[in-house]
């Protein structure tokens, strides 16, 4: 089968609750950002919340991509590694109800990646990960088949945090840089750019097509507090980028174009924005894939 787009991340279950404000500056985490943790201390964390009602779906930048562009009518294949328990069955099923391809469970009966999603009342999370089988994920797992006649491939930052993962985001491009299949690359959190800097730029530099990112990351990677000048600087590197600038819309363009700007919707009662930038790019993926 030919797939429309082929992604690569991550593959965690996401555990979300409601939390206020106070216990995240009591549990000392970045407010909006990600940290990543071992499996005792993130169970020390779940056992501090256990009054707290969770609920869970199946997550990771790429692959909340994937599923958004699957939920469109796109034709997409996620690689990613989940163990054969109840959170790795329940991921591949969800993966299934949305039409998007994925390899399944790893012989391995535990170990599914987990992130621990806490929610405040201004509808922001705040990601405390244990990567669990997910950071398994190696070069091997890439199937050049799969991504043979696809129209892009979508690969997301947070696989620079192994060794084994990043090679395998890298295989992808390479693959896709050999067939003339366009890259598109999200830069997934702005730790993750100051951690791997330099990988990064390079990665950026000799595969990315389009990149997505928000304006805090974007500012980290053109190293700049200012908005504008940190789009001209990507923009000069990549031939496309799309950067969000939360409550005030979203900016894109080609290399030595003009950007556009796009104005963000007044919603009254926000909920959540786990995945929103996953799903902003869900949207304008679908659109490139339809020549928008």
């Amino acid at each position: 089968m030919r797939y429309d787009i082929i992604g690569i991340g991550n593959a965690l279950v996401d555990i979300q609750t409601q939390v206020d404000e106070e216990l995240i500056d009591y549990l000392g985490f970045n407010k909006g950002g990600m940290s990543l943790t071992s499996e005792d201390e993130q169970n020390n964390l779940l056992e501090k919340l256990h009054t707290h009602p969770f609920s869970h779906c199946s997550g990771g930048s790429a692959a909340n991509t994937i599923h958004g562009i699957g939920a469109l009518g796109g034709n997409a294949y996620y690689i990613g590694k989940v163990a054969d328990d109840s959170f790795g069955r329940h991921y591949t099923n969800d993966m299934s109800s949305c039409g998007v391809g994925f390899p399944g469970t790893d012989a391995a009966t535990k170990g599914t990646g987990t992130s621990v999603v806490l929610i405040t009342p201004d509808a922001q999370r705040t990601m405390v990960t244990h990567l669990g089988i997910s950071s398994m994920l190696h070069p091997e797992n890439v199937d050049e088949t799969i991504i043979q006649g696809a129209k892009m491939v979508y690969i997301e930052g947070y696989l620079w945090t192994g060794e084994s993962t990043k090679e395998a985001g890298i295989k992808v491009a390479k693959i896709a840089k050999e067939l003339g299949i366009p890259v598109a690359f999200t830069l997934s959190d702005g730790f993750v750019i100051s951690a791997f800097r330099k990988e990064i730029e390079e990665f950026i530099e000799w595969y990315v097509d389009i990149l997505f990112c928000n304006d805090a990351e974007g500012k980290v990677l053109a190293e700049t507090e200012d908005e504008n000048e940190a789009f001209a600087k990507i923009q000069a590197i990549c031939n496309t980028v799309f950067f969000t600038r939360n409550k005030e819309g979203a900016w894109a363009g080609k290399q030595g174009e003009q950007k556009a700007s796009v104005q963000g919707y007044n919603v009254q009662n926000v909920v959540d924005t786990t995945g929103a930038g996953d799903l902003f790019a869900a949207g304008a993926i679908t659109g490139l894939l339809h020549h928008k």
